[in-house]
């Protein structure tokens, strides 16, 4: 009997061990979303009941079915979260009620972020000299004005100062005119490092550059620049009225996913004058709709210009480059210059000799109507008309038939989206997939 009593309980004490351990409940180990749950029950076979009054049942064993597939989707990254304003101005319950005085404030320092809050904000003449971001709520929720009636403006509404970084967000910049009339720049004024992003630069008026004047290094991105005029009215000598919608006189100018439209010159490059002493760079971006009495009506290229993926379209000149007045250097690729009026698609300018004379550097995979500057491809493109196409900035459709579509080899498609932000190409099939030529990319139904 005691050889049966010792068996018998050195077999509960097993048991007691394998039900737990004295009781205490293992702790689960996490099992990922796309794994098939199966119970603890279900996955361990007791071991056989030794000879006793008590013995374990065993369950049934239960065969797991198999994981439905689930479809593999692009994952799209979450929209980053704006920083907390440092300082916010409107003109009643903020911290200031000025953007200048938020500037000048000894408490602001360089990295701030300054937020308007109020839906039509009337300020001119504020001087930007610290390292400051300035944001709005949305281009149509936000408007920072010189003056309440355009061209009675006292001052400019912007100038960034030489040395500084200055971010402008969310926010639409309209009514501007310098103090005085010899000045460049209605809206803008930029001696520093200038970013717009996601604003419009409208309706201001100067002598030269009536959106904006650069003298220092702007980036344009999802931004528009339209409705402004360089009336070259100044004292004798000073009227140029030249850059309607942007004038660089020297510097760098980076204009990337954005539109210049419907801005007027006196002089030369109604949409955007690029000096001597500049050096410019075009991404995905539209200039339609702009005029010059003089050359240039989209953009009058005096230095250096780089376009890629860019259609420049419906702009006209009174003298030569109804599209384009190429009186420095342009390269040029994938890219739309077509239905302009008045001075040719794109003329090369100058006399040559010591005066110079416009050339053609890079050349590739372009459509010029009229085959002017040596494009691979002439002819109608088929364009809509200038309209929101979906993204941050109006551009031009390829209407169906355009022989812009699929007409860059694949191996020339170095941007992965067009001026909207849709896929370039549509649909990446193969790494021989082409892509087309402009700003806007033909999606599929």
């Amino acid at each position: 009997m005691r050889g049966r009593d010792t068996v018998i309980t050195i077999a509960m004490t097993v048991l007691t061990l394998i039900a737990g351990c004295g009781g205490t409940e293992p702790t689960a180990t996490p099992v990922p979303p796309s794994a098939t749950l199966v119970s603890h029950m279900e996955t361990s076979v007791p071991p056989t009941a030794m000879p006793g009054p008590t013995t374990t049942p065993v369950p049934p064993t239960v065969t797991p079915s198999p994981a439905t597939p689930t479809a593999t989707a692009t994952l799209i990254p979450p929209t980053a979260t704006p920083s907390p304003p440092t300082d916010t101005v409107c003109a009643a319950g903020c911290d200031f009620t000025t953007i200048q005085a938020a500037i000048d404030d000894a408490s602001t320092a360089n990295g701030a972020i300054i937020e308007v809050t109020d839906p039509v904000h009337t300020e001119a003449g504020i001087v930007v000299d610290k390292d400051v971001t300035i944001r709005g709520l949305g281009i149509g929720n936000t408007i920072v004005q010189a003056d309440d009636t355009p061209g009675e403006a006292p001052a400019r509404v912007f100038l960034v100062e030489e040395g500084v970084t200055v971010t402008l967000k969310g926010m639409t910049i309209r009514y501007g005119r310098p103090s005085l009339q010899e000045e460049c720049g209605g809206g803008i004024m930029n001696h520093g490092t200038l970013k717009l992003k996601n604003c419009v630069v409208s309706d201001n008026t100067a002598n030269d550059g009536a959106g904006i004047c650069n003298n220092g290094a702007l980036t344009l991105i999802n931004s528009t620049i339209s409705g402004n005029t360089a009336d070259g009215i100044a004292p004798p000598g000073y009227e140029c009225g030249s850059g309607g919608g942007i004038k660089s006189v020297k510097g760098t100018l980076a204009v990337i996913n954005s539109t210049v439209s419907g801005n007027q010159a006196e002089g030369k490059g109604g949409g955007i004058h690029i000096s001597c002493a500049c050096t410019a760079v075009f991404t995905n971006s539209t200039i339609s709709s702009n005029q010059a009495v003089r050359s240039g009506g989209g953009v009058y290229i005096k230095g250096t210009l780089q376009l890629t993926h860019c259609t420049i379209s419906n702009n006209a000149a009174d003298d030569e480059g109804g599209g384009v007045c190429v009186r420095g250097r342009l390269d040029y690729a994938n890219t739309i210059i077509a239905n302009n009026s008045r001075g040719g698609n794109c003329v090369i300018g100058g006399e040559g000799g010591y005066k110079g004379m416009g050339t053609i550097g890079t050349n590739s995979n372009n459509l010029v109507g009229g085959s002017s500057c040596n494009p691979d491809y002439s002819g109608d493109p088929k364009l809509g008309p200038l309209a929101n196409n979906g993204g941050d900035t109006k551009t031009h459709a390829l209407l169906p038939g355009s022989a812009a579509i699929d007409a860059v080899p694949a191996i020339n498609c170095t941007l992965a989206t067009d001026q909207r932000g849709a896929p370039r190409p549509v649909e990446q099939t193969s790494s021989t997939t082409p892509c087309d030529i402009g700003a806007f990319e033909l999606q599929t139904e």
